[in-house]
């Protein structure tokens, strides 16, 4: 066993079977974009851990009803992996399952976002300075937690875009709390094309479905080799598109109203390069 494989062990120093070890090999490798997407966007590690606690739960579940097996909370921790307590809080907060808008009432907010939440309750200046007793960012820093250094809170929000350094002073930037629809918008429908993505794939890798899950990959090529790949590929793909979204229009049209129309369909593409 190699040492990539050895880290892939159960905490009391068993192995994994070798269809969990490969699956978890795998899932790591998929993982760093997505915690890469989290940090950019000030998402730790304690904020995800405790919403992964949520998805694990829900999932073990959907496995129990899927086979047919009795909902105890033993059963539920044994496949989730949670602790019975964990499990029991879950079931006596939420019932069967834990809904995503219920969950983000929950979830632990990280020290920089109640600096920031600190700030506008307490109605400070937009503007304030770095150092001082009172009215200070300091101050502010120091009365949400005396672990973190001022400094560090002052460098994450600016990385994030919260805040900027004018002199002395910290100014806040208002407009970085406004939502903006577009990217909301985008932030709705990204997730559901990877989700549906990732089910087509795991499906054929454990149900032997057929579904459509393949790509195209070429390296060793210039730029402009890429730049008329990447033209040709939107070429194809409006092409495309447009041929299945009227045909999608047709087969609504045709089916709604009936009783077995209880099916959706979603076909995706994606370019990437580096």
């Amino acid at each position: 066993m190699n040492k990539e494989t050895a880290v892939l062990g159960n905490s009391d120093g068993t192995r994994l079977s070798h269809e969990s070890e490969t699956t978890l090999e795998h899932v790591v490798n998929i993982v760093p974009k997505l915690i890469e997407w989290m940090i950019k966007s000030g998402v730790g590690y304690t904020e995800f851990s405790t919403a992964l606690k949520a998805v694990f739960y829900n999932e073990a579940i959907k496995e129990l009803n899927r086979i047919s097996q009795k909902k105890t909370d033993s059963a539920i921790s044994l496949l989730s992996g949670l602790n019975r307590r964990d499990v029991r809080a879950f079931c006596q907060t939420y019932g069967e399952y834990v809904l995503v808008d219920q969950l983000s009432l929950q979830l632990p907010v990280s020290v920089p976002a109640r600096v920031l939440g600190a700030w506008l309750v307490q109605a400070l200046p937009s503007s304030i300075p770095f150092q001082g007793n009172e009215n200070s960012f300091e101050s502010l820093v120091r009365q949400i937690s005396s672990e973190k250094h001022p400094k560090s809170i002052l460098l994450e929000l600016k990385r994030l875009g919260h805040v900027i350094e004018e002199g002395e002073q910290v100014v806040l930037q208002n407009s970085n709390f406004n939502s903006n629809l577009h990217v909301d918008e985008n932030k709705k429908i990204f997730p559901k094309n990877i989700s549906d993505h990732l089910a087509a794939g795991i499906l054929n890798l454990t149900q032997n479905t057929n579904f459509l899950e393949q790509a195209i990959f070429a390296d060793e090529l210039t730029q402009d080799s890429i730049d008329k790949l990447t033209q040709l590929s939107s070429d194809l793909w409006k092409l495309m598109s447009k041929a299945l979204v009227s045909a999608a229009i047709e087969y609504c049209k045709s089916d709604q109203g009936t009783k077995n129309a209880n099916k959706r369909f979603r076909l995706g593409i994606y370019q990437y390069d580096e």
